[in-house]
């Protein structure tokens, strides 16, 4: 019997279905490799084109196994220490003292900074005028560190200009 009968009740010559199935399997089994391959491709050439930063650092590292040039060394932070400040705190009842003592980094070399004596006391003034606003309530709690460390980076970026301060690091605080 050349012929083979479909469940719907059509004739259909048994060689063509099996060769058109076939056919199917054999195309979407080739489409597939071929489509990750091409998104392979694109994914490693992208950043060829585009001249991403991790291109940069591939073409850096093969322009430095090609020549023996040492890469520029890093310049070390400058760290301003600012005297030891204590102050009392405006509580209701009861006084509370607050002894905390901050070092600055300072973006910039410290021959383009005017002296040390010079920035000192415009320090110790923003630094005296937002102490003095803090409350009991300001010092407690996991994040009151870092509220306090963001507050005097913005007090000290307005006094001293932007591109100055790189961090406020604060290296005692004692309350009591």
């Amino acid at each position: 019997m050349a012929d083979g009968k479909k469940a719907g009740g059509e004739v259909v010559a048994s060689g063509a279905a099996p060769k058109k199935r076939n056919m199917r399997k054999l195309a979407l089994f080739a489409a597939v490799p071929a489509v990750l391959a091409a998104a392979g491709g694109a994914y490693f050439l992208y950043p060829a084109f585009t001249g991403t930063a991790a291109h940069a650092a591939a073409q850096e590292k093969a322009q430095d196994k090609g020549t023996a040039s040492a890469p520029a060394p890093q310049p070390h932070p400058t760290i301003l220490d600012v005297p030891e400040i204590v102050i009392t705190l405006p509580n209701g009842g009861r006084t509370r003292q607050l002894r905390i003592k901050i070092s600055l980094e300072l973006t910039q070399a410290p021959h383009n900074l005017p002296p040390t004596e010079q920035l000192t006391p415009q320090i110790n003034d923003a630094l005296l005028t937002y102490l003095r606003t803090l409350r009991d309530g300001d010092l407690e709690g996991g994040l009151a560190l870092d509220r306090i460390r963001g507050d005097i980076y913005r007090r000290l970026t307005l006094v001293l200009g932007d591109n100055v301060i790189q961090d406020v690091l604060i290296t005692s605080l004692v309350t009591g």
